[in-house]
């Protein structure tokens, strides 16, 4: 049996491969594996043929792409692709029985919010395409892959067992247990494909599937452990280096300063990554309409997302702002099929109103799913110097 490292390597792809793909192949390709994603920005769109311009167009949008114009030209091409007849008779279909270009217009339709008026022209040729691609599971399974995007589905019942993983991983959603063991399976069944459009969607199932590996609790430690490790860093911060006179000769004192949220973030990262390999941070979840979502921290074997706070000012409008902010958050992160069901608050009070805690605390653990708030008054030995 190979191992992960082998694997690895008999699906990597080489640049040359890559150069001699259609435009929207490329894009595709960039779109669905995470080791091409860092190229999307360079694929040109400027080939001469129109479908597999807004097809390419259509994966960038659905890429984040940063390239200038690129909604206007992609509307500009389906602009021109909704006026066509498709499957005429007499006339060699070309557009309509490629998969890959009519899931990437599909992605770009859905990306900017397009109307259903606008998109039914795709979706009658989709429905027909279907059809004409049965007999090629593979192609028919980006024809229904464009349905779904554009009927706003989430059914991955008939799409290829490779596909559903790759998609839904580039998508922002989580495969099945189900799902991660057929696509692991297929792509163990077929590591010597050599068809780049394929071998980039195994690509996409290596990676999920050893995340979702990764994401197994390490050593037994469980949200309990979480929380105990998180309580215990305000007596941990006594080590902090924070000197007000000189302790090595011939070398200044230091101190290390925490200025705002992310430094925050970093003292926390730094402390549970030995213990929860799994720790991401600043991850965006799956969009809620036009509402997109970054937790800062989150430990996805546990469930669990770290939301951290920075409280500057003293007063009671800097309590209601945090307990609004929390709110906020906690129903972004805490929806439905975003993987995630609870959330611990970690807030460093730079004031150290101390007196409000018990209030804040049993105000943000009364929504469904905080497990825990956890608040680090700002220690009395890193006491700021005035600025003269």
């Amino acid at each position: 049996m190979m191992d992960l490292k082998s694997i690895k390597t008999a699906i990597a792809l080489q640049a040359d491969q890559m150069d001699r793909l259609p435009v929207h192949v490329s894009a595709y390709c960039a779109f669905v594996s995470p080791w091409q994603r860092s190229r999307v920005d360079d694929i040109a769109t400027d080939t001469g043929v129109i479908y597999q311009n807004t097809a390419a167009a259509g994966y960038k949008l659905a890429s984040f792409s940063k390239t200038p114009g690129l909604a206007e030209e992609f509307r500009a091409g389906v602009a021109q692709l909704s006026g066509r007849t498709y499957f005429a008779p007499g006339r060699a279909p070309r557009f309509e029985i490629d998969g890959i270009a009519m899931f990437g217009i599909a992605l770009g339709y859905q990306s900017l919010g397009s109307s259903k008026e606008e998109t039914r022209w795709l979706v009658n040729c989709l429905e027909q395409s279907s059809e004409a691609l049965s007999d090629d599971p593979w192609q028919c399974s980006f024809v229904r892959l464009g349905l779904n995007t554009l009927n706003d589905s989430e059914d991955f019942s008939d799409i290829d067992p490779v596909m559903t993983v790759a998609i839904k991983a580039a998508m922002s959603l989580t495969p099945t247990e189900e799902e991660y063991a057929a696509g692991w399976a297929h792509l163990l069944a077929n590591v010597a494909e050599e068809e780049v459009s394929k071998v980039s969607a195994y690509q996409a199932v290596y990676e999920a599937c050893a995340a979702a590996l990764a994401r197994l609790p390490f050593h037994g430690a469980g949200v309990a452990e979480l929380i105990e490790i998180l309580v215990g860093v305000s007596e941990s911060m006594s080590h902090w280096t924070y000197e007000m006179t000189r302790r090595v000769k011939n070398v200044e004192p230091r101190r290390w300063e925490i200025d705002h949220e992310y430094h925050v973030q970093n003292l926390l990262w730094t402390i549970l990554r030995p213990v929860f390999p799994d720790l991401i941070d600043e991850e965006t979840l799956k969009k809620l309409g036009h509402k997109s979502a970054r937790f800062d921290l989150g430990v996805p074997s546990l469930q669990t997302i770290i939301e951290v706070k920075f409280m500057r000012n003293r007063g009671q409008s800097e309590l209601a702002k945090i307990t609004e902010e929390v709110a906020a958050d906690h129903s972004l992160y805490l929806r439905e099929g975003t993987g995630f069901t609870r959330m611990i608050v970690f807030i460093w009070d730079e004031a150290r109103q101390t007196e409000e805690y018990k209030t804040l605390r049993q105000g943000l653990e009364s929504l469904l799913g905080v497990e825990k708030v956890i608040i680090l008054p700002r220690p009395s030995r890193m006491e700021r110097i005035p600025q003269s």
